[in-house]
């Protein structure tokens, strides 16, 4: 099985985008390692400097496991919030960001939607494929993936307003831009780049197979009409290196980033909130 994207025509196989996928999920996996360590390590008192510790893997995920477990316990003397109220309201709604900063609140609901949609459909795409090649033939993954282009494209436009508001915030309320650095200048960049390479990747791709009737689909035409300026050939003749180019950054900047960088704060927001009873009410 080939992908479409590749370089100078040559489409990369199955093996190699899966060993490049295995490569993101160890650097992923890496850094949460020692960021697990270092929370583990930490002292629970305030003040205290962290202690060295010599726990491997699984002794540090053991400890991490028994400070979380006792944080959680000294909380709940505070509060008295159901676990499944903070997880609906407080983590996946964000339901203090919205009484905070509608608009805000907004930004991030775009992003989070947007950026998990996509990496689910990616990963049932990917279950799909997997099951095909194994030999069972319950769907044919070509048609599936033809299936998921409305939702992707959806998804997607949803992840890019949710960046374009992010990045006129920074510019526009001084406030924030007065708290921005290159660090989150350089991260918003990345984003974009992101989004914007899988957009035209998409549209490049058909194209290059040359579809032209999107009878019923009259969105999806005009969106590939848009992030190819027209069609214009030079979408054509680099769409697979611009659809490696989204790969590549998709796997390790969208994904394989998220421990070394302030994209840890999705999962460490949620941690906060759980432990905190979702904070002050």
């Amino acid at each position: 099985m080939d992908y479409f994207s590749g370089i100078a025509g040559v489409s990369i196989t199955f093996v190699v985008m899966m060993t490049t996928s295995v490569l993101a999920i160890s650097l992923l996996m890496l850094g949460l390692y020692f960021n697990v360590r270092k929370w583990g390590q930490g002292s629970l008192a305030w003040g205290i400097e962290p202690e060295e510790g010599k726990q491997g893997l699984i002794g540090s995920v053991i400890v991490f496991c028994k400070s979380f477990w006792k944080q959680l316990r000294a909380h709940s003397v505070h509060h008295g919030q159901n676990i499944l109220v903070t997880l609906v309201f407080d983590v996946l709604l964000l339901r203090r960001t919205a009484r905070a900063d509608p608009f805000r609140w907004f930004m991030h609901m775009c992003i989070f939607i947007g950026w998990m949609g996509l990496f689910s459909l990616s990963g049932l795409m990917f279950a799909i494929e997997l099951i095909h090649m194994v030999g069972i033939h319950f769907i044919d993954p070509e048609w599936f993936r033809e299936f998921l282009q409305l939702p992707n494209q959806l998804l997607g436009y949803l992840l890019f307003l949710g960046v374009i508001i992010a990045v006129a915030r920074r510019l526009f309320i001084p406030k924030v831009r007065d708290n921005t650095n290159s660090y989150d200048s350089i991260l918003l960049i990345t984003l974009i780049v992101v989004v914007v390479t899988g957009f035209i990747a998409h549209a490049g791709r058909y194209i290059a197979i040359g579809i032209t009737d999107f009878t019923g689909y009259d969105f999806i035409f005009y969106d590939y009409l848009l992030w190819t300026l027209g069609g214009m050939s030079p979408f054509l003749t680099y769409v697979k290196e611009i659809a490696l180019t989204h790969s590549v950054l998709a796997l390790f900047v969208g994904f394989a980033f998220i421990p070394y960088s302030k994209y840890i704060h999705m999962i460490t927001a949620p941690l906060t909130m759980i432990v905190n009873k979702g904070g002050e009410h």
